[in-house]
Parts: C-alpha cells; structure tokens; sequence
C-alpha cells in the first residue's frame, strides 16, 4: 500500500493507494520545512497525519513538500514518517520533483508551479531534476505567481494606470486604500498572501480588458527569465501546476502561444498526476 503526500504551506493532500482499489484522499494543515528545525519538522509531520491513515498497513511514502530543499529536511521528514510506519521505505522530496512528475510522467520536460509563488524545473524520468532557475521568492521573482498578479493590480491602481471606475470598484471591493496597502505588505505578516488574494478577484473579473491583459503580460514574464537560462528545457513541453496556472488556464495558453512553448498537462493540483506515477512506477 503506497501513500502520496503533495504538501504545500498551507494545505496538504495524502493519497493512499490500496492495490487494485480506488484513491483514498484526506487532507491536512501543509507545513514549510524551510521554517523550521529539524526536531520541529518531525514534530510537525507527525502531528498533520491524518488519524485515519495511522493504523493502515502502509509499506512506501511518498512525500513531496515545499520548502524541502535538501538531505537535512527530507531526512527529518522521513524520520516522522517512520515513526509511525516503523517498516515503511520512505522517501521525501521538494514540491518542485512532485510537480515535475505529476505532468510529465514517464518522459522529458518542464514543470512549472504557478500558485501564490512561482517555480520552474526541467525533469527526466531517470535522473529527476536536472535544472532549474531560483524562484526567489515574491520580492525578486515568483513571476506569473498569484503574489506578482495582485502586486502588479495594486501598483497599476495606486499609480492611475487603470480607468477610475475599474481602480475605484477594486479598492472598495477590498475595503482598500493607499495606507492599508502598504500597511498589509510592510508591516503585516505573509504579505504574499496578501497580494495573492488579490489574484481571485482578478479570476471573477478577467471579462474586463485591462485584467485580463495585465494577467496575460505576467506569464511571459514568468517564460522568459526561467526558460531562457535553461537550454535544457529548449523544445520540451512544460506542465503546470497551481491554482494560477488552472485559474487563468485560457490566458495562460495564449502567453505560451505568443512566446512559442509548447503546454502539456495542466492540473490544479499534482496530485492527480502523482497518483497515476505512483500507480505506475
């Protein structure tokens, strides 16, 4: 009996796999490994397992979460999972190889995460991931992400870029001004988040010419200082996950098509595509 866990940092999503049966899925907290220590990273593990997968007879576990960014925190991980599943062959992971082999399977390509953050990596079946380009979060990079839309919202209406009408509903909508803005992103916690919430709104009014052109100007500016670095990915397809990526699955198509990439999968989240890896490796 295998168990996937796709973890981001706020919600995490566990699929058991019973041979030869239908998907369990249970969900939980996420965590971020990046944040903590590694007595809390264990800690942390063990206290998001849901209680109705801790008596399952479960032999591999496979865990991919962001902010696993090498051997000290994939061994913390797995050192939690362990303790619950004593005979288990565990192994841990970033989300970024979790996404990679959600959309590309059994074969080359690119995976690209677009959610609150952004990220980009080129993936071989055999040898994982092989290159990347550094994210660097939402202040130097994560372009195309849910924080960099509502950013690039909120810096074209405090500047007048955008129509009065369209400025003047989005900042009501929001309950927003000039100060509460900058109150939220300098001196408020998860100021990511922030910005990110923003993107929904975006999503309810793509209809409106300006969203929708402002969302489709962040794509490519995600494709091009990702890729360009990378000519490993030169002629691959690339796969996204994240709710940016599925939220604004139409305009995201029309960016690739004006940048010349080639889409393949596109999931919400990976855990559709990991389930059927899993199934099959």
């Amino acid at each position: 009996m295998k168990l996937i866990v796709d973890s981001g940092s706020t919600k995490a999503t566990w699929v058991l796999l019973p041979t030869g049966k239908q998907a369990e899925r249970f969900q939980s907290p996420g965590m971020n490994p990046a944040l903590l220590s590694d007595s809390d990273i264990v800690l942390a593990v063990k206290a998001r397992i849901p209680d109705e997968l801790k008596s399952k007879p479960v032999k591999q576990v496979c865990f991919y979460a962001a902010g696993c960014r090498g051997a000290r925190d994939a061994s913390a991980i797995c050192t939690a999972l362990n303790e619950v599943w004593s005979e288990a062959e565990t192994f841990a992971s970033s989300d970024i190889l979790g996404a990679a082999r959600a959309v590309c399977g059994s074969k080359p390509g690119v995976a690209a995460i677009l959610g609150t953050g952004s990220n980009c990596a080129v993936y071989h079946p055999e040898k994982g991931i092989v290159a990347s380009t550094p994210p660097l979060g939402y202040i130097l990079g994560d372009e195309g992400s849910g924080a960099d839309i509502g950013k690039t919202m909120v810096n074209a209406a405090l500047k007048g870029l955008w129509q009065q009408p369209l400025k003047k509903r989005f900042l009501e909508e929001h309950n927003l001004d000039q100060n509460a803005i900058i109150n939220k992103v300098y001196r408020q916690p998860e100021p990511n988040r922030f910005l990110a919430s923003l993107a929904l709104w975006a999503k309810d009014n793509i209809g409106e010419q300006q969203i929708e052109a402002l969302v489709i100007s962040r794509f490519p500016a995600f494709l091009h200082p990702i890729l360009s670095p990378l000519p490993e990915a030169k002629n691959l397809p690339i796969g996204f996950v994240g709710s940016i990526a599925s939220g604004f699955e139409p305009q995201l198509r029309q960016a690739c098509a004006m940048c010349g990439v080639t889409v393949g999968n596109i999931f919400k989240s990976p855990a559709d595509g990991l389930e059927l890896f899993h199934r099959n490796n």
